[in-house]
């Protein structure tokens, strides 16, 4: 798997960056993006089916974080492009009930499946065997979902679906609540701007979350804040991730932060013993 996946997440990662790069239309950018990770997904589905897991830990993280990831990544753009296919027309009223009745969706999501959201959040993992290996099915165990016919046993855990749903929905709650906020106030930006490269944003909080800077948090909510604080779209973070992280310049971010730091406390010496 570690040949596989990382050239699967590079070369997906590259045809994503390419999509939002070239096609400025919501409705086209969506629907190429969701056809670029709907075959990515098909892809790792046929890898894994004839796959033997090492341990049952390897089996666990693929659950948990590598399939939900990208998965979350094609529901979101799925959701994206289904949003502004049924867009109403009208002015600011119609537009807000709209988009607060998609927001509404996305809290009822959540309400149904209050116990698996509280295990998310609280980033537990004492259900991890039964909620992230195959073959653990228990009728009772979690909301039954109506994907449920469509499960293919050896692509499939109880809960991976349903956390790649809750991550894909914390970042269009992001996108809707963005689009309220432009139809409040259409002149307003984002009081802060991140003007170097997202992917330094990315390795730094990466390297937060790492720390534990921010507690148990899961990392998504972490990125979910700074998109939102922002006013920036990082995109399949994940993937840029595995992208870069077995490059030699992975911490070039933090060379350039202790630089610049150093560099104002020089300046602030030099200023002191005039």
């Amino acid at each position: 798997m570690n040949g596989f996946l990382p050239e699967l997440m590079k070369e997906t990662s590259a045809k994503v960056r390419q999509i939002e790069a070239t096609e400025k239309d919501t409705l086209k950018r969506s629907f190429a993006t969701a056809l670029a990770l709907a075959d990515a997904n098909s892809r790792l589905k046929t890898f894994i089916m004839d796959y033997e897991f090492s341990s049952e830990e390897e089996e666990i993280y693929f659950f948990k974080q590598t399939k939900p990831q990208l998965v979350s990544q094609l529901i979101y753009h799925c959701q994206v492009y289904n949003i502004e296919m049924n867009r109403p027309h009208g002015g600011t009223d119609i537009q807000r009930e709209y988009l607060n009745k998609e927001l509404e969706n996305l809290q009822d999501y959540i309400d149904r499946r209050p116990e698996f959201y509280s295990y998310y959040r609280l980033g537990s993992t004492h259900n991890d065997v039964c909620y992230f290996t195959r073959g653990k099915f228990r009728i009772g165990l979690q909301y039954l979902e109506p994907t449920l016919s469509e499960r293919e046993p050896r692509y499939s855990t109880n809960c991976d679906y349903k956390l790649a749903k809750i991550l894909a929905n914390e970042r269009l709650e992001i996108l809707l609540k963005s689009q309220l906020d432009e139809l409040e106030h259409p002149d307003e930006k984002p009081q802060l701007l991140w003007n170097t490269k997202k992917k330094y944003l990315i390795v730094l909080l990466y390297a937060l979350d790492s720390f534990r800077a921010f507690g148990k948090i899961p990392l998504s909510r972490v990125v979910k804040a700074m998109e939102h604080l922002l006013g920036i779209d990082l995109g399949n973070y994940t993937s840029v991730f595995s992208e870069i992280k077995d490059l030699d310049n992975v911490t070039e971010i933090f060379d350039l932060l202790k630089d610049a730091l150093l560099l104002r406390i020089e300046r602030s010496h030099t200023k002191r013993r005039r």
